[in-house]
Formats: C-alpha cells, sequence, structure tokens
C-alpha cells in the first residue's frame, strides 16, 4: 500500500509519539548511573527520609553509604506497601529507577485513604556503591534471615562443589578441572541439584558465592530498625515488594512468592495480583526455594496472614552470562586482591552493572511499565483490605495453597514462564 503524504507525515507524527512518550522519557531520567547519583535523587525527593548510615565504609568517590528509608501518605495508615530496593547490590539500579518513577507518579496523583508507602532504598549500600551482590561482610542479604539461633540448614551439594565454584584461575588447567567437576556432578544429579547447591544457600564458607553468613547482616538490623521506627508491626497489612534482576526472560517482572503455598499470605497474593504471582514452593517460579529470604524477616514480624513478601524480578541474560560475571566478581574477592578500582576492577563492576540492569532503553522502559502495574495492583488491593471489602479472614485457602484459577489463564501463566529452566539466573 502507497502511502499519501499526508498519511505519511501522520505516522511520523505517531513515531514522534511513541518515541517521546511518558513512560519512555520517564525510563530515560528515572535509572541512576551511580548509586551517589541514586541517593542523592532519593533524598531529593523524601528530604525527610530517615538515614542508617553504613560506619566505617565510603563508596568509591568517597561518599557516605546509607539505607535511606523515606514514608510517603498518611503516617498513621493500617495499611503500607514497601518498596525495597538494593538487596544485591547493583540490582539496585533498577529498584532505584522503579523508586524513582513511583515517586514521580505520587507527585502528581494522591494515595487511597488508609493507604501509606514507604521507600527502602539501597538496602545493602556497600554492594550498591560497589557493585558487588553481597553486603561489606561477603554475605547475601537474601540469604541472610534464618534464625541463627536453631543452626543453619545444610547443603550438601554445596559441600561437594565448593572447591570448585571458584576456582584459583579463571582459564588453564585449574579452571577446566572445575568445569568437569561440575559438569560430571550436573551428569550424576541433575541441573536443578545444580542449581540448589549453588544458589539455594550456604553457611559454612564465607569466601564461597551465596553465603548467607554466620548472623545476621548490618542491612538486616537496618531493616529491622526502619520496620520498627514506621511501626509496622502494629499496622493492619503490610505488602513488601522487593525488586530483583538478573532471573527470567528479558525485561519481565516476575512476581516471584517466597510464601509456603497453603498459607493465608499466599492465597493473598493470588487474589491480590492473579496468576502472575508464581510460587518457589508449587515449582511455577523461575527461581528455586533459598534459604533464609527477606521473607522469613516479615514473617516473624507480622505472621501469617498479616502480609505479603513478593520479589519482583526482572530477566536480564542467561545462565551462562550470569555465572560468568559472578565468578569473575567473587574470583577477584578471593584470588585477585579484591581491588576494585583497578582496570581488572573497574572491569569486573562494569559487568555486574551491565549484567544486573542492562543500559537499554527497552529493557528500562519494560521494567517501568511492569512497576506501574504492580504499583497500581498493590494500591487496589491494600484499600480493599483498609476499607474491609477483603476480608482477610475469609481468604479461601486451598490445599495447593492456591486461590482457584480458570484454565486459560493456567495456560497463559505457564506460556509466561516457558523454558524458566534455560533462565536460571540467580
Amino acid at each position: 500500500m502507497v502511502l499519501s503524504p499526508e498519511q505519511n507525515a501522520g505516522g511520523i507524527r505517531l513515531a514522534a509519539r511513541l518515541n517521546d512518550g511518558e513512560l519512555l522519557a520517564s525510563a530515560q531520567r528515572s535509572f541512576p548511573v551511580s548509586y551517589r547519583q541514586a541517593r542523592g535523587e532519593f533524598l531529593a525527593m523524601l528530604p525527610q527520609a530517615r538515614s542508617f548510615v553504613l560506619p566505617d565504609l565510603r563508596g568509591p568517590d568517597g561518599e557516605e553509604l546509607s539505607v535511606d528509608g523515606g514514608w510517603v501518605g498518611d503516617p498513621q495508615a493500617e495499611c503500607v506497601l514497601v518498596l525495597i530496593s538494593g538487596t544485591h547490590g547493583p540490582e539496585g539500579f533498577c529498584g532505584a529507577g522503579i523508586q524513582m518513577d513511583w515517586l514521580a507518579l505520587l507527585e502528581e496523583g494522591r494515595l487511597p485513604q488508609d493507604v501509606a508507602l514507604l521507600f527502602i532504598h539501597g538496602l545493602n549500600p556497600y554492594g550498591f556503591a560497589w557493585d558487588r551482590r553481597v553486603t561489606h561482610e561477603g554475605c547475601d542479604l537474601n540469604r541472610n534471615f534464618i534464625d541463627f539461633t536453631i543452626g543453619a540448614p545444610a547443603n550438601p551439594g554445596y559441600e561437594e562443589l565448593r572447591v570448585h565454584f571458584v576456582p584459583p584461575t579463571l582459564d588453564g588447567p585449574s579452571f577446566e578441572a572445575a568445569r568437569q567437576a561440575i559438569r560430571q556432578f550436573k551428569s550424576l544429579h541433575g541441573e536443578r541439584a545444580f542449581q540448589i547447591a549453588r544458589k539455594a544457600g550456604q553457611y559454612t564458607d564465607p569466601n564461597g558465592m551465596f553465603f548467607g553468613g554466620f548472623g545476621p547482616s548490618w542491612s538486616a538490623g537496618a531493616l529491622d530498625a526502619i520496620a520498627r521506627e514506621h511501626g509496622l508491626a502494629t499496622r493492619k497489612f503490610v505488602a513488601v515488594i522487593d525488586v530483583h534482576t538478573g532471573l527470567g526472560p528479558y525485561g519481565y517482572g516476575e512476581l516471584q512468592s517466597e510464601h509456603v503455598a497453603a498459607s493465608k499470605s499466599q492465597a493473598i497474593a493470588d487474589r491480590m495480583f492473579g496468576p502472575s504471582v508464581t510460587s518457589a514452593d508449587l515449582g511455577t517460579s523461575a527461581s528455586i526455594p533459598i534459604h533464609g529470604s527477606l521473607q522469613l524477616y516479615w514473617e516473624r514480624l507480622l505472621g501469617d496472614g498479616r502480609y505479603l513478601y513478593l520479589c519482583l524480578e526482572y530477566g536480564t541474560f542467561d545462565t551462562e552470562a550470569a555465572q560468568r560475571v559472578l565468578l569473575a566478581d567473587q574470583w577477584l574477592h578471593v584470588h585477585g586482591g579484591g581491588d576494585r578500582t583497578g582496570a581488572f576492577g573497574r572491569e569486573v563492576r562494569a559487568r555486574m552493572r551491565a549484567h544486573f540492569c542492562p543500559d537499554d532503553p527497552f529493557w528500562k522502559e519494560a521494567v517501568l511499565f511492569r512497576g506501574r502495574q504492580v504499583l497500581r495492583d498493590a494500591l487496589s488491593g491494600l484499600q480493599q483490605i483498609g476499607e474491609g471489602r477483603f476480608a482477610l479472614s475469609q481468604v479461601p485457602v486451598l490445599a495447593t495453597g492456591r486461590l482457584p484459577i480458570s484454565p486459560r489463564a493456567r495456560r497463559l501463566s505457564r506460556i509466561a514462564h516457558k523454558g524458566d529452566s534455560q533462565c536460571q539466573n540467580e
């Protein structure tokens, strides 16, 4: 079909509108390029935020490192939506981008009555600033919330492979020997057993990846201080969205539940967000079940049926890419002297940032689009809870822990997560 000049002009106008759309414009301005910028912009938007400064450590430019908590809305609101960024260091660039987008939206709109938001910025400020997934203690923060008073869970697969996960060199005979040992483990036990050994969490090797710690981390204490300062334990209901990246299809934000399937909180998540919520417990999530996630903190603080904890996990690149970049990062720490200011250190930092927050307008736009969906559904659900139209005591829990889902919705959910076994990132 040949277009007339007038039609062509209309096409140009449409293209311009699509390229200069509000969502794309927000994607261009919301994502920071450094921890220092991210924190500065957050505090400019929420100057009343309370800062919990990490003592004795600084960022790459000598900047202060801090977890910052900012409240928006009625201080007495019975229902609270909590949005966390930076649990896993460089994943904070994505989380901070969503926080800035939401704050810009809230400047122009009103919250539902009796609903407030709590923004927790840079929960792992050291990792955010220095582009490390772990905290300054070397701890994976999303494995750090076990009850250390009763002992840590075992991970025998990790113990079998621990010397092979971070070999002495990144090439050559020792590297190839490590790869061969991992291939043999996979052949004998399967890919899922390998993923559990590598990523479920381990509590014996501080130089190993996915180390959950020997005790509560500094960031865990900061999270508890923020929650108690705002009296979250006394609220009617708290919904927590913890932003992560690196797992799943490129640009898609999966709402991953760590709740036990047959729980009230899981049923509430299904009702509030629909079949896009996935469950590690049921095997519908791109994530394997892990030890010591932040969900355990909120469970202890509030109890089943009074909270939701969901990871909003955005996919980036494939498994092999994730393993390479994380290996280089851990090798630098264990065998390479740990200097993140030298040439190789700067290269590792750049690779970590590029993997966990791609500098791609399409990816960033997709992130914010999905984030706004989650904000809309969360505020709607909390408003219903606050108004008593979402009776928490009457939420049905099936034997599977799931609300009834239509066959069509179930098929769509499976299609959306098809190929998860090939997307087992971090």
